[in-house]
């Protein structure tokens, strides 16, 4: 009966966390009120469940994380009190305390129902992809939306950064977790992934990435399997040509040039491994091509996304540089972060987010708030070290991987205020850590 009772409450908590993790991506990732209580309800189904099943040993990097993010979620609620606005402390406090049950819900899950989690990660990326491919090719909001002179995916997420953040954190547990032996499955799934990153244009993503993945080429595993899939980087290459007449904002969509990119991308996927260097070659052939053809949409790119200067976002660091220096240690109060300013231009700006969440999270909860907030993350990295050494190693080291990436990017983006990203992240970085000591445990795929 035991054994029975836990394989049922696992079942109810993987499913509960699965539907969490699907329902946020599709639906603005749980940005709004109502979303985010919705999904913070599935997560406390999950909590519950492991409660019922019964006491089961949590390793001591575990604790220590839920007790940071318990700890910050009073923080915030105290430092809102202190100001009398104790509402406004709410919703950081609530988000904190639903990472911490879900992380605290999925410790401990059986082989069955991290497979499925991992599962449903990739499935949901796959889909993030693919209609944020469709909202470019079709200039269909919110699927898409023009920024800076340029269509970019925005997906079911509605924003085009986060889309970013999933994908980076899908791709980084794809590599991971899809089986070896399928070896163009997995290749065909990571194309797809990074085509669909590709159309986010998402600079940060990009930086993110490229963190993640210097991170995960620390474990051999991974590092082959980098080599292996490399068809995937081109074939994206090709499917994001084909979406260049349809990025200008003024342009009208194409689609019929945007099918010819994945046909394309199809075409190198099923080439390259019997002739490689002609594959190349012709990739190669393909975006110069493109590069002749589209210098327009090329030059729009470049312009729009190839510089790192952000004049807007330097405003904004300044401004919360100077509330922190108001308050170090305490902060201004969760929601009395105060970005009405006079910008760069002498033009007057009111903005809601500094995009830059240790920034935002310093000025609001102060140095203790952020302390509390990446002590709960270090906890997390620290668990996923230890475990790198021991049987399927390379499973800790994606989890270490998918928290520098997702670090990496807060600096340049608010993603933590969009409930499902911090979710995805601990639930991945939980997940990817096998707590059994059982061999026929360790191996996710």
């Amino acid at each position: 009966m035991p054994a029975v009772r836990t394989g049922r409450g696992d079942a109810v908590v993987t499913s509960a966390l699965a539907v969490a993790l699907a329902y946020g991506a599709l639906d603005q990732g749980g940005f709004y009120l109502d979303q985010s209580l919705n999904l913070l309800g599935l997560v406390a189904v999950a909590l519950l469940a492991r409660v019922l099943v019964g006491p089961r040993r949590a390793p001591a990097y575990l604790v220590g994380c839920v007790a940071a993010w318990l700890g910050f979620a009073g923080w915030a609620v105290l430092g809102a009190a202190t100001h009398g606005e104790l509402a406004a402390g709410l919703p950081a406090a609530v988000v904190a305390g639903g990472l911490a049950a879900a992380a605290w819900a999925a410790v401990g899950l059986a082989g069955a129902g991290r497979r499925l989690l991992t599962a449903v990660v990739v499935a949901v990326g796959l889909v993030v992809a693919a209609s944020g491919w469709v909202g470019v090719a079709l200039h269909r909001p919110p699927l898409a939306l023009p920024s800076s002179g340029l269509w970019r995916a925005a997906s079911t997420l509605t924003y085009a950064n986060a889309a970013a953040a999933l994908l980076v954190t899908t791709i980084l547990v794809a590599l991971a977790v899809l089986p070896a032996s399928r070896r163009r499955l997995s290749t065909l799934v990571l194309a797809v992934l990074l085509l669909g990153l590709g159309t986010t244009m998402s600079r940060a993503g990009a930086l993110a990435l490229a963190v993640g993945l210097a991170v995960a080429a620390t474990a051999p595993v991974l590092r082959h399997r980098m080599a292996d899939s490399w068809p995937a980087l081109p074939a994206a290459a090709i499917g994001f040509a084909g979406l260049l007449p349809s990025l200008p904002e003024t342009a009208d969509p194409n689609l019929a040039v945007a099918l010819a990119g994945l046909a394309g991308a199809a075409a190198v996927l099923v080439l390259a491994e019997r002739r490689p260097r002609c594959t190349m070659a012709a990739v190669a052939g393909g975006l110069a091509l493109a590069a002749l053809l589209l210098p327009a949409a090329l030059t729009a790119i470049g312009d729009a996304r190839l510089s790192a200067a952000s004049p807007e976002r330097t405003d904004l660091v300044r401004v919360a540089l100077a509330q922190i220096g108001a308050a170090p240690l305490t902060g201004v109060g969760p929601g009395r972060l105060d970005l009405a300013y006079l910008d760069h231009r002498g033009v007057p700006v009111l903005a809601r987010f500094v995009h830059q969440e240790y920034l935002q999270l310093t000025a609001e909860t102060g140095l203790v708030g952020l302390g509390l907030v990446l002590a709960g993350v270090g906890a997390l990295a620290a668990g996923a070290g230890h475990r790198r050494g021991r049987p399927a190693g390379h499973l800790p080291t994606a989890a270490l991987a998918v928290l520098a990436a997702f670090g990496v990017h807060s600096a340049f983006d608010f993603l933590w205020h969009i409930p499902v990203l911090p979710l995805l992240v601990a639930l991945a970085a939980v997940v990817l850590v096998p707590v059994h000591h059982h061999t026929h445990e360790q191996e996710i795929p």
